[in-house]
């Protein structure tokens, strides 16, 4: 009860004052349909004031805005929206049409008291809509665990019914595709697509459980994935795909994430010399030792050099383009901390 999401067409929420209005939302959902063909060819449906497919298509639509707005909401750090609004509208183009919802509403933080929220969370019946789309959603998800090829009826079905469990297997099916054989390009495509409408805190512990897979990184890069700590652990094991997934970003930062991101600089202003600034014996006519900066590879280069000439890497093993990628996080972090602050 306790972590309830409140979701209400109201201004306020009985018993339950706002602490804190964070920022108003929308979500938009278009979907392709044939509720048009489907109105043609249940003619007595339609006269009879009601279609049973136009209804579910709404209804899908409905939810998966409704879904959408919800994780935007959290994603700010709060727990309930008022004002919530949803209007319906059609798109129509030569033969093809589509609907388009629209849901927005104000994100905010309540102060909840459990003895006055109440919510029914068990089922005394099921529809036989909701039954047929549960005999589907299982046969889709065991074919998946299965690494049965994703066929186009599967991709629509997952796009308007997420599903959290197949995550990890549509990675693992990811990783395994050679995107540079035609027969697999569909494939990969149809992975991307359903990942794309999976909740991003769902999709982040696998795709750093296989970071070292690059395809897996571009995927984190492309879809907004950053996580502070999963990034912290990854630089103290291998430093130089951790300094690259900071170029990451994600849709939302809090407080959490700056604290996260802190925490990296801190452990790379730390990082131990690879190279030394070494006393190294001149040359034929010389009898002076001189200065060199050697790389960690042991190439010799003159002091005022910053970078290797040979590796170019510095005295800390990092090249110019690490060190940019660091100074842009930092900016980054100087940016969110005043935003936040």
């Amino acid at each position: 009860m306790k972590n309830r999401f409140i979701i209400t067409t109201t201004d306020t929420i009985e018993n339950c004052p706002i602490k804190r209005y964070i920022d108003t939302i929308c979500s938009n959902i278009v979907i392709g349909t044939n509720v048009f063909s489907d109105f043609a060819a249940s003619v007595t449906d339609f006269f009879g004031g009601r279609s049973g497919s136009y209804k579910r298509k709404l209804q899908i639509i409905y939810n998966e805005a409704s879904k959408e707005l919800k994780q935007k909401a959290i994603n700010l750090g709060a727990n309930a929206i008022v004002g919530f609004k949803v209007d319906f509208d059609e798109i129509s183009s030569r033969d093809k049409s589509m609907f388009m919802v629209s849901v927005s509403g104000t994100a905010c933080i309540i102060e909840k008291n459990d003895e006055d929220i109440k919510a029914v969370d068990c089922h005394s019946q099921i529809s036989s809509i909701d039954l047929q789309k549960e005999i589907q959603r299982r046969y889709i998800v065991s074919r998946i665990k299965k690494s049965s090829p994703i066929c186009k009826e599967w991709v629509e079905f997952l796009l308007e019914n997420p599903q959290i469990e197949i995550v990890e297997d549509l990675i693992k099916r990811y990783i395994s595709l050679d995107v540079n054989y035609n027969s697999n390009e569909v494939e990969v495509t149809n992975i991307k697509q359903i990942l794309s409408v999976i909740p991003a805190n769902h999709i982040i512990p696998f795709v750093y459980k296989y970071f070292k897979y690059k395809k897996i990184r571009d995927l984190i890069e492309k879809y907004n994935l950053f996580d502070s700590n999963s990034i912290y652990e990854i630089i103290k094991q291998e430093l130089h795909i951790g300094i690259h997934l900071l170029s990451a970003t994600k849709e939302y930062y809090n407080t959490n994430d700056l604290q996260g991101m802190k925490r990296i600089l801190e452990y790379l202003n730390n990082l131990p010399n690879t190279g030394n600034i070494e006393n190294v014996k001149g040359g034929i006519f010389s009898k002076c030792d001189e200065k060199k900066f050697v790389c960690e590879n042991g190439h010799k280069n003159s002091i005022d050099f910053i970078f290797c000439e040979k590796c170019g890497i510095n005295i800390k093993g990092l090249n110019e383009e690490e060190l940019n990628i660091i100074e842009e996080f930092k900016e980054k972090c100087n940016i969110i901390e005043d935003y936040i602050n």
